[in-house]
């Protein structure tokens, strides 16, 4: 008896687990990759309906937000604050309803200039 409730909880967390790494996949969101040799001191990324707030995102390295699936149309609108006092703000991409596996990248050069990709994780 103790062996199939044993079982039972490694089967139920095998299950959970999926699920949750399922969702990952599915769940739209946002990646700042920050290439350039500058600290970045916050990245607002403004959705029709929502907002995502990056912290600071040191020189190198990158952040991902994941955000709701329920969102009406309309672009993406980022603000890169940077270290030096310096910002830059313009739109992107496009959302829509319940999009899944939705990925959009800003990705922050060397120059300071930002580009966005938008892909599919799935």
């Amino acid at each position: 008896m103790v062996k199939k409730s044993i079982i039972g909880v490694v089967v139920l967390l095998v299950l959970l687990t999926a699920s949750f790494g399922v969702y990952l996949i599915g769940s739209p969101e946002v990646v700042i990759v920050n290439q350039s040799s500058q600290n970045v001191n916050e990245v607002t990324v403004e959705l029709p309906s929502g907002r995502i707030v990056f912290g600071s995102i040191s020189p190198k390295s990158e952040s991902t937000i994941f955000y709701s699936w329920s969102q009406s149309e309309g672009m993406y609108e980022y603000q890169v604050s940077f270290a030096g006092g310096s910002s830059q703000t313009a739109k992107c991409g496009y959302v829509t309803h319940h999009e899944i596996g939705k990925r959009l990248t800003l990705i922050i050069h060397a120059d300071l200039t930002v580009t966005c990709d938008e892909s599919s994780k799935v």
